[in-house]
């Protein structure tokens, strides 16, 4: 005899429909979790931008202010001014951002103009410093502003988007270079070009050449890259993280929660291969309930029933039981996996009592004319538990001759007229003989060995 939930299923036809619908739904929840975390990266990176904006902002103040001892002449005061200028409009930018998010206006598209604008802000602040100074291409590097490229690149890769930090990557170089040229960039300037003719000059005008520019080039592309990678190897982990959780939610919804952990952390071949162990098993049936059901109609049953299996779940997470499966009126439920324990009867029992007194409060509360009643049978040994089925449809089971006869034993508490009975297994394991009195020592009715059945005193 092997006790498992029904399928329901007509067909393959159907069956392969399911599997389809099923892993459309997951798709789904999958983009609609790594769309919630883009957003979420968007929100962190608009406020990080905003923080470190204001930051540069008033370092920009106190050195234009020339507060102690610091002396700005008006060149530097110009250059601390286009900086603020860009910084302004940096936070400006990352407000509006924040603002959107906010408002749910914010699409994924619009990462890709937030990058463009820093690339614009960040030129035109660059354009606006050089010419100011009357200052030619070369001259670029040594501009407050455009240290401020690494920093917002390297808070855009606070995204989960690869893509955008490449382009933010690519629009930052060609948007430096196309000003470096755009303002008359030299390739090889002389020591004149610096002032007058000397060492330093000559070595500060190697520096702001060709070469070296190419090699600050090389490794902010490099840092761009990084970036990249970086954000790449996130996402995966992201989708590896969110696939995973929507897998074992939707374990979870078929599976006891116990197994469904067991499978989500890589153990559904072990499972799939099953294994033999000790366990104690119950199982719960409410009497006569083909009477109590004639008088209700269809929704008024299933709230009943919903009802009656609450406070089973309740008795079962209390006493740390796995519900193998409701059938019916009745459930299954497994004390011992997924390792088995010392107190796994003695557990069995507290919760058969505890869904007695559970239904005994339910029926002074309801009133239930007739009231209900339930029966429980509890029975241990060894028994077999693991995933029955293929990808389309997994099913966790017990099986073995321990489960038969706790259903045996359940159904003898009809005979006896007694709301629980217990294998003199289950009672001695638990050590509680003295607690129980036997009730009968024979076979059960279909079965040739010898059983004694307790039932507590």
């Amino acid at each position: 005899m092997m006790f498992t939930r029904r399928s329901k299923d007509p067909s393959a036809s159907l069956n392969a429909l399911k599997v389809s619908s099923d892993a459309t739904l997951t798709t789904s929840r999958i983009d609609r979790l790594l769309a919630d975390a883009d957003t979420e990266a968007e929100f962190t990176i608009g406020w990080v931008r905003i923080a470190a904006g204001l930051s540069l902002f008033a370092g920009g103040l106190f050195v234009s202010s020339g507060i102690g001892s610091l002396s700005l002449d008006p060149f530097a005061e110009r250059s601390a001014f286009a900086a603020l200028l860009s910084v302004s409009a940096f936070v400006a930018l990352s407000a509006m951002s924040l603002l959107l998010i906010s408002r749910r206006l914010f699409r994924p598209w619009m990462s890709f103009l937030l990058v463009g604008g820093d690339t614009v802000i960040l030129g035109l602040a660059l354009i606006v410093s050089l010419e100011d100074h009357a200052l030619r291409g070369n001259w670029i590097a040594a501009m407050p502003v455009a240290w401020a490229a690494p920093l917002v690149l390297t808070v855009s890769a606070l995204r989960y988007r690869a893509t955008v930090q490449l382009c933010f990557a690519a629009f930052l170089t060609v948007g430096f270079f196309a000003v470096a040229y755009g303002l008359g960039f030299e390739p090889f300037l002389e020591a004149n070009d610096v002032g007058a003719s000397s060492p330093t000059s000559d070595a500060v005008a190697r520096l702001f050449s060709l070469p070296p520019y190419l090699m600050r080039g090389l490794l902010f592309v490099m840092l761009g890259l990084t970036t990249v990678l970086t954000m790449s190897r996130a996402r995966r982990l992201l989708l590896r993280a969110v696939g995973e959780t929507v897998h074992g939610a939707n374990l979870a919804r078929f599976l006891p929660l116990e197994i469904a952990s067991l499978v989500g952390t890589g153990g559904i071949v072990a499972l799939r291969e099953g294994r033999r162990q000790q366990a104690t098993i119950m199982f719960v049936d409410i009497r006569g309930f083909t009477a109590l059901a004639e008088d209700m109609d269809p929704a008024r049953l299933s709230i009943f029933v919903s009802s009656f299996r609450r406070r089973v779940m309740d008795a079962a997470v209390a006493h740390d039981a796995v519900v193998d499966k409701f059938i019916g009126d009745g459930a299954l439920l497994v004390f011992g996996i997924p390792e088995p324990r010392t107190d796994d009867s003695a557990r069995a029992i507290a919760c058969a009592h505890h869904i007695l007194a559970s239904v005994q409060r339910w029926n002074s509360n309801r009133r239930f004319n007739p009231p209900v009643r339930v029966g429980i049978g509890l029975h241990s040994g060894v028994v077999y538990f693991g995933l029955l089925g293929d990808d389309r449809r997994l099913e966790f089971t017990v099986l073995g001759d321990v489960v038969n006869v706790a259903a045996r034993i359940e159904q003898a508490t009809k005979e006896f007229n007694v709301p629980l009975l217990a294998s003199t297994a289950v009672v001695e394991e638990a050590g509680q003989r003295s607690d129980w009195r036997e009730i009968t020592h024979e076979p059960l009715r279909g079965r040739g060995h010898v059983l004694g059945l307790l039932a507590p005193r």
